[in-house]
């Protein structure tokens, strides 16, 4: 059996960590037991503090752990964290949080931030996860995953959880890095990153990288199997192009980022009723993105003041060929497109006061001076439409923290949020109690809102005038232990409640100008409730074990969701081979799920392998599988695809050489 492959598998590795040497916990020395070694994290509320003092219950993945696991966009990255999972259409990637991820929904419910700057686009609103985000992998210092509702401080979309991508410095870089990678299904990369720390205190890192992909050649869909359309295979129709540019500068106080990125992506699964295995005019999307941002940082008279402002683009464009009855066009093409520009500036003050307390405040303002929306068709007889709007929305906020005694810790704020449609005020709490050493107890409540995007408010135009925000109020017991330098574990229970929930459905009325159409509205509540585990093991010369379970149960009118899987587990193990070389192994599993239509896809187990060998002196060799036993899954389809559900990649290779002009 395969699952029996796996176990030998990582036990050989264990037992080649095991002759290298690691420490013998039974052994270790009672003071180091107790010097506690406590990760520390930014995002949870706006400061660097330690996660078992932080309000929120915290995941961190090291730029260290990205390199030696083989994740190759945020999505894997995201997708070996606990408790969440990815879907993918064959097109993007969408974010599964505590049993949440509706077929057919855009990552609205998860903030994106890069070096805390909001990233999700202001025209859906859309965290991008995948090889569209434009950011090189290679650039990331650390990615802090926190969970639960945080619009008390981030405003929308701060829903689920807040991601914040924390990008490396010229200091820690020290030097120029160059690579290629070849693969299976066509995929050659080619990256290049530098960066230096100078004499004057001037940092410096920049990257540039370019990756191609053909893709599955040939991808069986049987809901198209029939002679007419290929027999249900698409050829050739999951190619994909990546390019992207990064330059982070930090000057004395000042710091400044600048980013570009841009995807073309081949679409196979003929959604939204396109032609199947279209091969002219394939369906395509492209996405591009770029930033500017700039933060000036001090300390006055004990305040901690941080001043920052960005404008962002962001730009896409889709081609959809149609079936036509028009001779003179036989393929109809529907071209759609979207274009969002925004500037925002903001303001944070941060104290410390008498009796052991700290308080944090601040306001942001944000201009969409972009929020267009376009589609068009070949044959100029059939109406398009172009659709332009702007906007604005500001929000302040304070939060509070007092530790009344050396075990207690309470933690609270408050932001308000101003729309032009209304106004929201969303609160968050916590008490924190560490009875010893590197232990938390948390009790965590808090609430987040989603404001309706540009795309939900006007592009079917029949979307009510008065679509409310989505709401959620969530309640959270954490129990974080950390024991020395070696061992953490965590235990969390979890219960919330979505209501006023966005949808997109017909529009029944007896008024003419909206019956049969559709758009959205809001309609739907969910309750939902879950257990996760997890334990990690570390040793100083390397070695990482880490494993997680997850128990989640998320309802509609109590049914069962679409896309949830109650029950998930993931094992990781990272083993040292001498100096410089590694070898890892990770494991995940995944439990069924129901589709749209209400059939059931398969509990999916997957293992990837990645290692890295020194083969000269500033070269090495880096090899990875994903899905080793080229386990056959699928993910649940949308209603945008005629297929229930959409088969995912097999195994898949890839092969590289890394040099470095200095080390890492």
């Amino acid at each position: 059996m395969r699952w029996l492959f796996v176990v030998a598998l990582l036990s050989l590795q264990a037992t080649v960590a095991a002759a290298q040497g690691p420490p013998d916990v039974t052994r270790v020395d009672i003071e180091d037991l107790m010097r506690i070694e406590v990760e520390r994290v930014f995002g949870a509320s706006e400061r660097l503090q330690p996660v078992t003092e932080a309000p929120s219950s915290v995941s961190i993945v090291t730029g260290d752990e990205i390199e030696r696991y083989g994740y190759r966009t945020l999505a894997d990255v995201l997708r070996s964290v606990r408790g969440f999972y990815i879907s993918n259409d064959r097109n993007y990637s969408y974010i599964g949080a505590r049993g949440f991820a509706r077929p057919g929904d855009y990552n609205t419910r998860v903030l994106l931030l890069l070096n805390g700057h909001r990233v999700n686009d202001s025209v859906y609103d859309q965290a991008p996860i995948g090889a569209e985000l434009g950011l090189d992998m290679a650039m990331i210092e650390r990615v802090e995953v926190i969970r639960g509702p945080a619009s008390s401080l981030y405003g929308t979309s701060a829903f689920f959880a807040v991601v914040n991508v924390t990008t490396r410095s010229g200091g820690s870089m020290n030097g120029l890095s160059a690579g290629v990678e070849a693969g299976t299904h066509g995929t050659t990369v080619a990256r290049v990153s530098g960066g230096r720390q100078f004499a004057d205190g001037v940092d410096l890192a920049v990257s540039g990288s370019l990756q191609r992909s053909e893709g599955e050649q040939h991808i069986h869909f049987p809901a198209f199997d029939t002679p007419a359309t290929n027999n249900g295979i698409a050829d050739g129709l999951d190619r994909e192009h990546v390019g992207s540019v990064y330059a982070r500068l930090t000057a004395g106080n000042f710091a400044f980022t600048a980013a570009s990125g841009s995807r073309k992506k081949y679409v196979p699964t003929a959604s939204y009723g396109t032609i199947f295995n279209e091969q002219e005019i394939p369906e395509q999307t492209t996405d591009q993105r770029a930033v500017l941002m700039g933060e000036y940082t001090r300390t006055l008279a004990g305040t901690r003041l941080a001043l920052d402002g960005a404008y962002d683009w962001y730009d896409y464009d889709g081609i959809y060929p149609y079936p036509s009855d028009d001779p003179g066009f036989p393929v109809l093409i529907n071209s759609d497109a979207a274009q969002g520009i925004r500037w925002n500036a903001g303001v944070r003050l941060s104290r410390a006061l008498p009796g052991r307390q700290t308080i944090t405040g601040g306001g942001i303002f944000y201009k969409n001076l972009r929020q267009n929306m376009s589609y068009s068709y070949s044959d100029p007889s059939i109406e398009g439409a172009d659709l332009f709007h702007s906007s604005r929305h500001s929000g302040i906020y304070v939060q509070d923290e007092i530790r009344l005694f050396p075990w207690l810790l309470l933690n609270g704020g408050i932001r308000y949020d101003r729309y032009e449609q209304f106004g929201r005020a969303t609160p968050r709490g916590a008490v924190i109690v560490s009875p010893w050493s590197g232990s938390s107890l948390k009790y965590l409540y808090g609430e987040a809102f989603r404001a309706p995007n540009s795309y939900e408010l006007y592009y079917y135009g029949t979307t009510p005038p008065d679509l409310q925000p989505e709401f959620i109020r969530t309640h959270e017991v954490v129990w974080e232990q950390y024991l020395g330098e070696w061992l953490r574990t965590s235990a969390s229970t979890y219960r919330y409640a979505v209501s006023q929930l966005i949808t997109f459905q017909s529009l029944e009325s007896e008024s003419e100008t909206i019956q049969g159409q559709w758009g959205f509205v809001n309609d739907g509540a969910i309750d939902a409730n879950g257990l996760e585990l997890e334990a990690e093991m570390r040793t100083k010369d390397g070695l990482q074990v880490l494993t997680s379970y997850v128990l989640q149960e998320a309802t509609q009118a109590e049914t069962l969701l679409t896309n949830s899987p109650r029950h998930m587990v993931k094992a990781r193990l990272g083993v040292p081979i001498g100096r410089r070389a590694f070898a890892s192994a990770e494991w995940q599993m995944m439990g069924e799920r129901h589709t749209l239509a209400r059939d059931t896809v398969d509990a999916a187990s997957v293992v990837n392998v990645t290692t890295h060998w020194p083969i000269a002196r500033r070269l090495s060799l880096t090899g990875s599988i994903a899905n080793l036993f080229d386990q056959r899954y699928a993910d649940p389809g949308s209603d945008e695809h005629v297929p229930d559900v959409i088969p995912q990649i097999g195994r898949a290779m890839r092969i590289g050489v890394r040099w470095d002009l200095q080390g890492r």
